[in-house]
């Protein structure tokens, strides 16, 4: 024999014994070690003895591999009667990859991770006929499809032999606190149209959702799940990990948790993880009975295999889940699915009875940080989730009203902008705690979402700017006159000569100016559902006007001030055209529709005004206000309590260093320090004789402050916009922002804060579709939409791209940047502007108020030039309006399959019967309403269509969807 062969062989020989014999000792000391635990758990005292006996067997035995075999043998039968009991527990064995997307990683590194870990787990169905595998999020199954499409028709063929478990109810497994209520929606629509369409599941075959890492969960979850389709939910962080303050009791490991509308849905939190490297260990029984003694339940869930960057089930734990099946003295162990280990507690729980606790809450709090890490991120998402709901608005005028076609409104590219947003709320993207590639990709997404919802929204607005009859807006005098013949031999109009594209870098919609020689027609669009007014810009460009004498004419022939607030040169800013940019009132634009302007010289009449009474001292008809000339804040002198301390006060702080700064907050390292104006002034229109203003008044000032952070050589403008419309101070702030966090220095940051006189410990915030009232007054953060609200000062602060918020005793702060600095090293370095807004009530604030308010400030009223014609549209027109107390309608836009949905948000603690009036083009041809899921699928429900009128009951703290369709 040659030596080379006898060496494989004596390494066989003594290799396998020890091999059987470590198998051998493993699988005892588990049954025993299970057998005790268990016998302690459900009250068996009689096993006691047995286990003593059978551990005494052990520890005088003496002897080799094969009479170890036969001693094992008969310790296993002594212990019958365990075994009885043993085989009625059931561990769910799923097979699951966590794939983090994009997390310290890039896109391609996604794509191949995807593609190793589907490998991996197709490899061994091959191998193993009883292996499943669970996999979430429709992003990972379109990469598949997309980039390999043999093994996406493998995953399908495994699909739909019970195998392949697809637990994706959402695009990603994304963020449940900064995501607004129609992102969820959509995440949920397109998701379930996506696996209906591929792989024929219906919703109701995806009953889970499964979100171990997403970090806490808003109060509304429930609500729109249920709506979803969704019966149960899998998660790990719901409140108080990583030292995070935690809203309520500690979660058991099953419980219903219930939405404020009533709704249920049915948890499972993970008490082990769903990572093996951080699981359980060789006995993997053992948390089975701790699971059982705190809930009474005999199915228990075993999440395996490597994650996080994707991997899945190893051949090692498959192996000894199959060894460990044969296991007498072991609970009957399953390769499962999570749908199935569901079902099975749910049959438990009614048949049994069993009180499952409820939780009536939301589940946070979870690495607080994240609500503000990573400024340009947030701001994508929430610019992002405006600019597809406006989008979708718009297309429903472009089809229902004016007869566009599909070429014109895009809906596959309406499709695509939705999902870079969606896909951006993974919940490692949002909420910041990524790297420098996962940040650059998340702009590039939102860049496009930019470029569609801009194209789509720049279609529609044009052709309605192209029907409106804007010659009738034209004065009876010499100059009007001159215009209308210049029209009638066609050469007066000359659209979007200047100002091609600009100022589309951010909204994907450019600030050209339209046609008219003297005289030039604006279209203010409103997006919501309400009618409003605010003050809004308008931009001209090479006009031989005096910028002082433009005023604002409607079709009333009102004429309203303006107010320049720019002015370029014939430079490269404008690309060889000089720029106008001027403000003007639009007053009472109608409830989602548009209004009509025309820019021309002439005499402004009276209006609202504002009056500048000193240097930083201006009174509305509203309030009084002074602003602070040497730091950034102001207070409001009309105060009669003098309440309302300094508002709006900038501050530098330095959080200490710590591990994870993306993810949590340091605590300060010292006092924060105001900021330190440089600049100070105050601009308000010189107005032309005969505006009948009181002298030093104008319809808005805007109160301009050039701040340096100190020790720094970062810098903050901030412009104050007081105007005569409201209650309310607006704002804009440019942040240039140099500064980089490390080890040393710590985390340097900016807070805004706003300060009251009196003790408060509660706000109310937004979350998705709903509201929250948070008693907490220690500065902790916590995450808001789009407000948060004083109900004690009667104060509420909006803004358009900022979500971490803290109570404190004296008020309220928002965070505006923090250099956190792992895993990305320099997030913030750059410049970032963010827009915020001081409302003042005088009167009780409800929900729907809130609502309106943010929603109002995150959707501008849109300005768009138009030319001079005759036309078929009147020069104001509302397409959609609301009436029902607390009603708020969140969405409009076309039914996935035929005919328009709207979905009606009730933010009130009462049912109520919402009625919508649609403008009579819009519902041609349609004679049925009808109540849907998110699915746009039909529910129970009393929706009617009568005329242009939409009636549908909204329960209390919920919302309703209704699709309109032909008979």
């Amino acid at each position: 024999m040659k030596p080379i062969v006898a060496d494989r062989i004596q390494r066989k020989i003594v290799k396998n014994p020890g091999k059987d014999l470590s198998k051998l000792l493993r699988r005892v000391s588990c049954e025993l070690d299970f057998a005790r635990a268990l016998g302690e758990a459900t009250d068996h005292p009689e096993w006691a003895s047995l286990l003593d006996q059978a551990e005494a067997r052990l520890d005088t035995f003496d002897g080799g591999l094969e009479a170890l075999q036969a001693e094992v043998g008969k310790i296993e039968d002594s212990l019958a009667p365990v075994a009885a009991v043993a085989k009625e527990y059931v561990i769910h064995c799923v097979g699951h990859g966590h794939i983090d997307m994009n997390w310290m990683w890039s896109w391609p590194e996604t794509v191949a991770a995807t593609h190793d870990t589907f490998a991996s787990a197709l490899s061994f169905m091959e191998q193993y006929p009883d292996f499943t595998y669970s996999q979430s999020q429709a992003s990972v199954y379109e990469i598949v499809e997309r980039h390999y499409p043999a093994m996406f028709e493998e995953i399908k063929r495994r699909v739909k032999e019970g195998r392949w478990e697809v637990t994706a109810a959402h695009w990603v497994e994304g963020d449940k606190n900064l995501a607004s209520g129609e992102s969820l929606a959509h995440h949920l629509l397109y998701t379930r149209h996506y696996f209906q369409e591929k792989f024929g599941l219906s919703p109701e075959d995806v009953p889970v959702d499964w979100e171990p890492d997403t970090f806490g969960h808003a109060n509304t979850i429930p609500t729109i799940l249920k709506q979803g389709g969704l019966k149960y939910y899998y998660s790990c962080r719901t409140g108080g990990g990583y030292h995070h303050d935690r809203v309520g009791d500690v979660r058991p490991p099953v419980f219903w948790w219930r939405g404020p509308d009533g709704s249920k849905i049915l948890v499972n939190r993970e008490t082990t993880w769903y990572n093996s490297y951080v699981n359980i260990g060789t006995n993997y029984a053992a948390p089975l009975v701790v699971f059982a003694k705190a809930t009474g339940l005999r199915n228990w869930l075993n999440v395996y295999g490597i994650g996080n960057h994707g991997g899945g089930p190893t051949r090692e734990e498959i192996d000894y889940f199959i060894e460990s099946q044969s296991w007498p003295i072991w609970p009957t162990v399953r390769f499962s699915t999570s749908k199935a280990y569901f079902e099975a507690i749910e049959q438990e729980i009614e048949t049994g009875g069993l009180d499952i606790p409820v939780i009536d809450h939301e589940l946070n709090f979870e690495f607080t940080g994240c609500y503000t890490t990573q400024t340009s991120i947030k701001r994508a998402n929430r610019f992002g989730e405006n600019y597809c709901v406006e989008t979708e608005g718009l297309t429903v005028l472009g089809a229902r009203s004016l007869g566009l076609d599909a070429s014109q409104l895009s809906l596959p590219d309406l499709r695509k902008a939705w999902l870079n947003v969606l896909f951006n709320q993974f919940h490692d993207i949002l909420p910041g705690s990524g790297v420098a590639a996962t940040r650059e990709h998340a702009m590039g997404l939102f860049q496009e979402t930019g470029a569609i919802t801009g194209s789509i929204k720049r279609n529609v607005t044009k052709e309605i700017a192209r029907r409106i009859d804007t010659l009738s807006l034209l004065p009876d005098t010499p100059e009007g006159r001159e215009e209308r013949a210049l029209v009638e031999k066609g050469v007066a109009n000359t659209p979007f000569e200047a100002g091609a594209g600009l100022g589309a870098g951010q909204t994907g919609y450019s600030q050209s100016s339209g046609g008219g020689r003297r005289f030039f027609p604006f279209v203010v669009y409103n997006p919501c559902a309400w009618e409003r007014s605010e003050i809004v810009q308008a931009h001209l460009y090479d006009i031989d006007l005096d910028p002082s004498r433009i005023v604002a004419i409607d079709a009333n022939g009102r004429a309203v001030p303006t107010m320049l607030v720019y002015k370029s040169g014939n430079s490269w800013a404008d690309w060889g055209h000089t720029k106008y940019s001027l403000l003007f009132p639009a007053e009472n634009v109608p409830s989602l529709g548009y209004k009509t302007f025309i820019l021309c010289e002439g005499t402004a009449d009276d209006v609202p005004a504002a009056t500048l009474l000193g240097d930083g001292e201006i009174r509305t008809p509203h309030l009084a206000v002074n602003f602070d000339r040497y730091h950034s804040g102001f207070n409001v002198t009309s105060d009669p309590e003098g309440h309302l301390g300094q508002l709006g006060v900038w501050q530098f702080v330095t959080e200490r260093p710590r591990g994870m700064t993306a993810w949590v907050l340091g605590g300060e390292i010292e006092p924060p320090q105001p900021l330190v104006s440089q600049g100070f002034s105050v601009h308000g229109a010189q107005r032309n004789e005969g505006t009948g203003l009181p002298s030093g008044s104008s319809f808005a000032y805007i109160v301009t402050n050039r701040m340096v952070v100190p020790g720094t050589s970062s810098t903050v403008t901030v412009r104050a916009l007081v105007h005569a419309l409201e209650p309310r101070v607006d704002f804009e702030a440019d942040v240039d922002w140099r500064e980089i966090g490390d080890e040393a220095r710590g985390i340097p940051g900016l807070l805004l804060d706003f300060a009251v006189n009196t003790f408060g410990h509660s706000a109310v915030y937004e979350t998705p579709y709903g509201s929250i009232h948070r008693t907490m007054n220690g500065g902790e953060e916590v995450p808001t939409l789009r407000y948060a609200h004083l109900p004690e000062n009667g104060l509420t602060i909006l803004q358009d791209c900022k979500y971490g918020h803290a109570r404190c005793e004296d008020g309220l702060q928002m965070r505006i940047v923090r250099s956190s600095f792992d895993p990305d090293h320099a997030p913030e370095v750059g410049k970032s502007k963010v827009r915020y807004s001081v409302y003042f009530h005088d009167a009780e604030a409800k929900s729907a108020d809130l609502t309106r308010l943010g929603a109002a400030w995150n959707h501008p009223l849109i300005v768009f030039p138009a030319t001079l014609q005759s036309g078929g549209l009147p020069t104001s027109q509302s397409y959609a309006s609301v009436e029902g107390e607390g009603i708020v309608l969140a969405g409009l836009k076309l039914a996935e399959d035929g005919g328009l949905v709207l979905r009606l948000v009730n933010y009130g603690d009462a049912d109520a019967r919402a009625t919508v009036l649609l403008d009579e083009p819009l519902v041609q041809g349609l004679a049925t309403a009808e109540t849907v899921d998110l699915m746009e699928r039909p529910v129970t429900g009393d929706a009617t269509l009568e005329g242009s009128r939409v009636s549908v009951s909204v329960p209390a703290r919920s919302f309703s969807t209704v699709r309109l369709r032909e008979r």
